[in-house]
């Protein structure tokens, strides 16, 4: 047996410390015979915890989550795991369940909000060990065992399952889960989980609860190797960095307000009278910007520049209902509210030719209303210097399609946090999507105003290069590729309609790649698909002209739209013998993402777009997932995570 203790430094910021440490070389028989975790009498009997925390949401009682659930969270997407409360909420990647090497829990197999020692909450998680498992054969080379760092990990995720079902979530990007800082927590190992394990359990029970300011957690838990009490954590924290108790609060306390969208106080007859009405909205996009919000933005009638919205025929607002904040106030407030009337016979729908809006449609829609917000809330006084307006990115989930006689559509949106700094500044948005009261689509998006300097110097995504999927050879040799030709209508404003199976691509006019230069069915990193298309960028395209007035630049959501044309054309490659059957949908129900770090203007030349294809699903109404990158004249610029679609037979589609 040895003892040791030690401090950890990052330069000479004082990180960890440990004391009381202790390690030993053992037999294997010594090992086997150890008992396990021995607790005392006093450690088995039921005392109270310390709670000084709201209840967030409803939790009626004990439940458990299979592996779909769980894998759900990694994706960020709770309400496939806990249900319809949590709908729409989409949280930041330093919040959501850990996975790829960190994917340390299986399944949970029993969660008690009132469970436990202390009655404050239990949860028991479970995961299948593998002799090849990567933290066995790493550790050691020739005495394989998990870590005990790990085991942590492992009960630490665990507990995080619990938190989260408890309503520990916010859309806030910088929040985190950390430990509290300061708080000494005992580790006790009495056995290993080794490659002759099958399975491991991990019990968490809650003991302390409450904010000092920001949300924390205390509890004890255990973890079982094969029903053998392994490994003891008491003390084990978390506290939920960058949220006060305020803003956790007011997150749940707005969403039991604005859940089933708007009330029926606030949905609108046709009659009701328009805070802004249509014509103002338009003078704003390509009139003077004074005809639509007043004197303050006379100046940029003719003598200054101003970020406007799309123009027709990219053009998807017909007035504001209602705005909560107060004009030229640019700080976080209350809602606005917009509405679209989506007419049956709208071009995009005879282009598109899927039956249903096409996405980028539907999500030019709640972006819009965000860029409306922007002007109302006087953003383009706050600098004396001309700012271009874009949209930076955003995760959101779809929850239904969107069919020609949908009819009204009610955008609501709202600023949640504001930043300027270097001349730029960045907005943040909640924005969503209701038909009749009912949610059709939720997320949330940032926005910045840029000065065309900065715009002009962006470098791309981050990281991308080096992340995204290249082609092998073999791949590159073995690859198909495919030219489309120009089928009717080929432009917004052509009424000609050329026949098409139901299962068509895009026509001309909406066709955002021009062809496929690689597509191999059984290629990418999973094996599962890889295709590539390109677009030769023509300045005199009608969506330069509609976006922006005096700032010409292709719609992001076309960019969407030219990736997700990648997975329609794999679809109907794969499942060729539906293509008189089937339509294509988005995917309802998962959270995707995008990110956009660069611009198409008129002077590029060639759009690539990627697709790695990540999962698939069969049936009748098969499916497939991809991620994917695109590039304009080599330059990585737009990132798409966790977008699907799906073939519909015809006789359900919608």
């Amino acid at each position: 047996m040895f003892f040791f203790r030690f401090d950890g430094y990052i330069g000479g910021e004082h990180l960890i410390t440990m004391r009381d440490g202790c390690a030993g070389f053992f037999t294997e028989a010594e090992v086997r015979n150890s008992g396990g975790i021995l607790l005392t009498e006093a450690e088995k009997h039921p005392e109270p915890g310390s709670k000084d925390f709201p209840d967030l949401v409803s939790m009626a009682g004990v439940e458990s989550y299979e592996e779909a659930a769980v894998e759900a969270l990694r994706a960020g997407d709770l309400a496939r795991c806990f249900g319809p409360d949590f709908r729409g909420i989409i949280i930041p990647e330093t919040l959501r369940l850990p996975g790829g090497r960190m994917r340390l829990l299986d399944r949970v197999l029993h969660l008690d909000p009132q469970g436990g020692r202390y009655g404050l909450g239990m949860i028991r998680a479970e995961a299948d060990i593998h002799p090849d498992d990567w933290f066995l054969t790493c550790h050691f080379v020739d005495d394989m065992v998990m870590p005990g760092t790990l085991m942590y990990e492992c009960c630490n995720h665990t507990l995080r399952v619990l938190l989260q079902r408890m309503g520990w979530v916010v859309d806030k990007p910088e929040a985190c889960y950390e430990p509290v800082m300061g708080l000494e927590s005992v580790l006790k190992c009495r056995g290993p989980v080794t490659p002759e394990t099958r399975q491991v359990v991990y019990e968490v029970e809650i003991k302390e609860m409450g904010f000092n300011p920001e949300p924390y957690v205390i509890a004890d838990a255990m973890m079982y190797g094969d029903g053998h009490k392994i490994v003891r954590f008491t003390g084990m924290s978390v506290k939920m960095t960058g949220v006060t108790r305020e803003e956790l609060v007011s997150f749940w306390s707005t969403r039991k307000r604005t859940r089933k969208g708007p009330s029926a106080t606030t949905m609108h007859a046709e009659s009701s009278p328009s805070l802004y009405t249509r014509e103002q909205i338009l003078a704003f996009a390509v009139g003077n910007p004074s005809d639509a919000f007043g004197d303050r933005y006379q100046p940029f009638d003719h003598d200054r520049f101003i970020a406007r919205l799309p123009g027709p025929p990219y053009f998807f607002m017909d007035r504001i209902v209602s705005a909560e904040p107060d004009p030229w106030v640019l700080k976080p407030d209350g809602w606005i509210e917009a509405e679209y009337d989506v007419p049956p016979d709208a071009w995009y729908f005879r282009a598109d030719r899927s039956g249903t809006m096409p996405f980028c449609v539907l999500l030019e829609i709640p972006l819009q209303a965000c860029g409306w917000a922007a002007a109302y809330l006087g953003s383009a006084l706050r600098s004396d210097s001309d700012l271009k307006f874009r949209n930076l990115g955003g995760k959101a989930v779809l929850h239904r399609p969107i069919d020609p006689d949908a009819g009204r559509l009610t955008m609501r949106v709202r600023l949640t946090q504001v930043s300027q700094a270097g001349g730029m500044i960045i907005q943040n948005y909640d924005m969503g999507i209701w038909k009749q009261g009912e949610a059709v689509y939720e997320g949330v998006t940032t926005f910045g105003f840029f000065s065309p300097k900065a715009l002009a110097q962006q470098v791309g995504v981050q990281g991308a290069e080096e992340a995204a999927y290249h082609p092998s050879e073999d791949e590159i040799e073995k690859g198909r590729s495919h030219v489309f030709t120009d089928e009717a209508p080929l432009t917004p404003y052509d009424s000609a309609l050329d026949p098409a199976p139901a299962l068509a691509m895009p026509a001309k006019a909406f066709r955002m790649i021009d062809r496929v230069d690689l597509f191999v069915p059984d290629g990418g990193p999973h094996g599962l698909g890889f295709i590539r298309g390109s677009k030769t960028v023509d300045p005199n395209e009608w969506f330069f002209a509609a976006h922006f007035y005096q700032d010409p630049v292709c719609p992001g959501s076309l960019g969407i739209e030219s990736f997700l044309q990648l997975l329609k054309f794999a679809a109907r490659e794969r499942w060729k013998h539906l293509r008189e059957t089937h339509r294509f949908e988005m995917l309802t129900g998962d959270a995707h993402n995008w990110i956009y770090r660069g611009q198409i203007i008129q002077t590029n030349k060639k759009v690539e777009v990627d697709a790695v294809i990540t999962r698939i699903e069969e049936g009748d109404s098969p499916a497939l997932y991809a991620n994917g990158y695109l590039r304009v004249d080599g330059l990585y610029i737009y990132q798409m995570e966790n977008f699907a679609i799906r073939l519909v037979p015809i006789r359900s589609a919608g």
